[in-house]
């Protein structure tokens, strides 16, 4: 397995494996903000800062990342199902850490849902703890 930058080329499989993956929004607005233009845009705004594993040239987990200018935020943190439990998801969030401290930031957030209970609990396994200062609100414009 390597761990390699996300590139446009990875979104078809990147989508697929975010489509099967319980606990990752699956509604139409997320699929709507999970097209290539969008995800192209984000990787141009936050290069070098989200990354892929594959195993046998195949796309087996993502991670999605970027900052504001003050604060990392993680984002579709994905490994297929099927090779789950071998510390894949734990390389790639640790790729993504590497990538947002160099740019100097010393927040993170990882954007995980409330009723992603597998999720939630790997999160706070590797050290992300539950924020109970804020709450995120959402306006699609």
């Amino acid at each position: 397995m390597i761990i390699r930058e996300f590139t446009l080329a990875d979104h078809s499989a990147a989508f697929t494996i975010w489509q099967n993956t319980k606990g990752v929004c699956n509604c139409d607005k997320c699929m709507t903000l999970d097209k290539e233009e969008e995800i192209a845009r984000f990787i141009l705004r936050n290069p070098g800062m989200s990354f892929v594993a594959e195993q046998d040239g195949e796309v087996i987990g993502t991670v999605l990342a970027g900052h504001d200018g003050r604060t990392g935020i993680i984002y579709r943190l994905t490994v297929a199902e099927k090779i789950r439990e071998k510390g894949i998801g734990k390389a790639l969030v640790e790729n993504a850490v590497k990538a947002l401290k160099n740019e100097g930031l010393t927040t993170i957030k990882a954007f995980v849902l409330n009723d992603n209970d597998i999720g939630n609990i790997f999160w706070e396994k590797i050290g992300f703890k539950e924020n109970d200062m804020a709450v995120t609100r959402v306006k699609r414009i």
